[in-house]
């Protein structure tokens, strides 16, 4: 019985064991039949090549390579098969050895739709099948090599860039930065951080791609006459003018009620009472006399009836307000004026504002005074104007419009103003970037409104005996003090800035020459504060309108020439030499001719005008020196002539305002 059932157990086993045996199947890529059966042939997903040259293999997109086979590398092909290329090649960069083998090799681009086709290989891959590139497997033991790595890209420098050094070609562009203001250190050729800086302070103002690389765009614009310089590019925009506030109207007076004439009674100089407050105010009412009613018949008085007198008919001129004239003053057909001819009334000083500063101002300016705007403000440009009138005709040059100041500025026998009235802007003048500190030649220092001592006290002593200064001497340079310079600088020619620079000053205290052996020349390229001096010198007598950097560019050059033409220092060549420093340093400096000192030179005029226009035609090479003469002759007229007609002007021969500006005003030497 236990056989049996061993038996049993065995049998069902071994049942099992087929059974098991029966479920498993391969996953045959083909089956056949041979003499002894069927059988199933099983075949890897890749080939195994141990050729040594390459063989490619495709795998369709849905097989699978299980496990890792060395030597193996993997390219996936896409796009449109309609748009292979057999003929495409894959380029190999030729050996380096030289800075320009890169510049041989042109990389080509992989483009969708072309086939990469290897060496040995056919091109007919469809989209989206895996290229696999089997090499030979190394024998054990053989160290694997390794991999090459393909150098980048590198190209051979197109432009001037930071670690140049001692290039030619650098020192040209380090000059050329100077001469437009953004470069100040040396012109040593090398590239180095200054002249990175320079060259992206250069692109940024000319709208350049900021790099600090002087490339082709870079290089072309460095030599274009448009190039924007350093100091149009840092210029304080011009301000929107401030527009003239319209004046309030003032309201119509109640008219003057008419005295009784039937008795014959004389105001005059000197009168007082109801009577000349009534007169007063009828001449206010016609605009003869400005100012409020005082009922004293004071000089303001007296000028304004010989004003009315000289303009009513039948009257005689003696300021005396007998019956005729009063009969005259009080008719309905009194002639009115719109410009006053005196003022009475409170004394007009620095701050005060109103219509009467208003009218004070207008009669400044039409006496050639006053070149600012009429604002009715007192300011400093009024005060300087006022002591300018005040010094030219006789009275205390104190700045104050008062009763004599007034009385003098209405009358028929006013002095005019010698020259035309200096542009004044105060509120540029103040922010102009002018940097006047240290600015200091042949002893002495430029003072402005601040500046205490010394020599603001000895200053303000000079101006007093000269008749521009009637304030305390104490040393405290304010307004007051810088009025008064401004008159100074005004009635001498010079720039009216109101700082009392050293030119201002020589010319002040009348210092004379000082040896040529003392100087040391300057010229194109130089820096530093000896040429700071230099320029603002030149500033204050008008040849110079650039920035006070330091740095002798073509500006600073021009201004020298103008100079030495204007004081006739031989040669113009623009370099501050020991002459001509000695003679720029000098009470005798000559200040720069303006073109409005002069209406008209013409054929047959004399004297110094027309040296002047000889030399700067010389200068630009349109006469010779042997040519030179005293006398507008048709030499000069011809000259003239062509030189009007290489700028674009009315060709007639003639020196107007537009030539004179062009010779005297912008000299640009080539």
């Amino acid at each position: 019985m236990k056989r049996i059932h061993k038996l049993m157990l065995l049998s069902a086993a071994a049942a099992l064991c087929l059974l098991l045996t029966g479920c498993y199947n391969e996953d045959p890529t083909s089956t056949g039949t041979s003499a002894s059966g069927s059988y199933t042939e099983y075949k890897p997903p890749f080939e195994v090549n141990t050729s040594p040259e390459p063989t490619v293999v495709v795998v369709e997109p849905d097989a699978t390579a299980t496990g890792t086979q060395q030597g193996t590398q993997v390219i996936t092909v896409t796009g449109n098969p309609a748009q292979q290329n057999p003929a495409a090649q894959a380029t190999t960069p030729p050996p380096t050895g030289s800075d320009n083998a890169w510049d041989l090799w042109t990389p080509q681009a992989y483009q969708p739709g072309v086939p990469i086709q290897l060496p040995g290989t056919s091109p007919s891959v469809q989209p989206g099948a895996t290229i696999s590139l089997i090499t030979e497997t190394p024998p054990p033991g053989t160290p694997t090599p390794a991999p090459v790595t393909t150098p980048p890209f590198t190209e051979a420098p197109k432009s001037l860039q930071k670690g140049f050094t001692g290039s030619q070609a650098v020192r040209q562009v380090q000059q050329r930065l100077k001469d437009l203001g953004y470069y100040k250190g040396s012109v040593d050729g090398d590239f180095g951080a200054k002249t990175e800086e320079a060259v992206k302070d250069f692109q940024k103002a000319n709208k350049l791609t900021v790099d600090g690389k002087v490339g082709e765009n870079t290089l072309k614009k460095l030599n274009s006459k448009d190039a924007v310089t350093y100091k149009q590019a840092h210029a304080t925009p011009t301000p929107k003018p401030t527009p003239t506030p319209k004046p309030t109207p003032t309201p119509t007076p109640k008219p003057t009620k008419t005295p009784d004439l039937s008795k014959d009674y004389y105001l005059t100089l000197g009168s007082s009472g109801k009577n000349v407050e009534t007169l007063q105010k009828r001449l206010i009412e016609l605009g003869w006399l400005s100012g409020k009613a005082t009922g004293t018949y004071d000089a303001a008085t007296e000028q304004a009836v010989r004003a009315f007198q000289k303009k009513a008919s039948g009257l005689y001129e003696d300021g005396i307000a007998g019956p005729d004239t009063l009969k005259a003053v009080y008719s309905s057909g009194a002639p009115k004026t719109s410009s006053a001819a005196a003022d009475t009334g409170e004394t007009l000083e620095f701050g005060s504002e109103g219509s009467r500063v208003r009218t004070l101002q207008q009669k400044l300016k039409s006496l050639g005074y006053l070149a600012g705007t009429v604002d009715g403000k007192y300011g400093v440009e009024t005060q300087a104007a006022v002591i300018s009138f005040q010094r030219n005709n006789g009275l205390t040059a104190d700045g104050k419009a008062g009763s004599a100041t007034l009385t003098k500025l209405y009358s028929g026998n006013v002095k005019k103003a010698t020259g035309n009235a200096p542009k004044i802007d105060t509120s540029e003048k103040k922010k102009s970037g002018q940097d006047t500190s240290n600015i200091a030649s042949t002893g002495f220092e430029t003072l402005e409104n601040g500046s205490e001592g010394t020599q603001v006290r000895k200053l303000q002593e000079r101006l007093k005996q000269l008749n521009y200064y009637t304030g305390s001497v104490d040393g405290s340079f304010g307004d007051a003090t810088e009025a008064a310079v401004m008159a100074f600088q005004q009635v001498n020619n010079l720039t009216v800035d109101g700082k009392a620079g050293p030119a201002t000053q020589r010319v002040l205290y009348g210092t004379g020459k000082q040896s040529p052996s003392m100087y040391t020349s300057l010229q194109r390229g130089d820096s530093g504060e000896r040429v700071r001096n230099l320029q603002y010198t030149l500033y204050e007598l008008g040849y110079y309108d650039g920035s006070i950097d330091g740095d002798y560019g073509q500006t600073t050059e021009d201004a020298v020439k103008a100079f030495q033409i204007r004081n006739s220092v031989e040669p113009v060549d623009g370099i501050a030499g020991k002459v001509t420093m000695s003679v720029l340093y000098s009470s005798d400096a000559k200040a720069a001719t303006t073109p409005e000192d002069f209406e008209s030179v013409g054929p047959g005029a004399t004297g110094e005008i027309v040296q002047e226009i000889q030399d700067c035609l010389i200068e630009r090479q349109y006469m010779t020196n042997d040519q030179r003469s005293s006398t507008y002759d048709d030499i000069t007229t011809a000259a003239v002539r062509q030189f009007q007609q290489d700028n674009n002007m009315q060709v007639d021969g003639i020196c107007g305002k537009q030539t004179l500006e062009l010779l005297f005003g912008s000299i640009q030497l080539d």
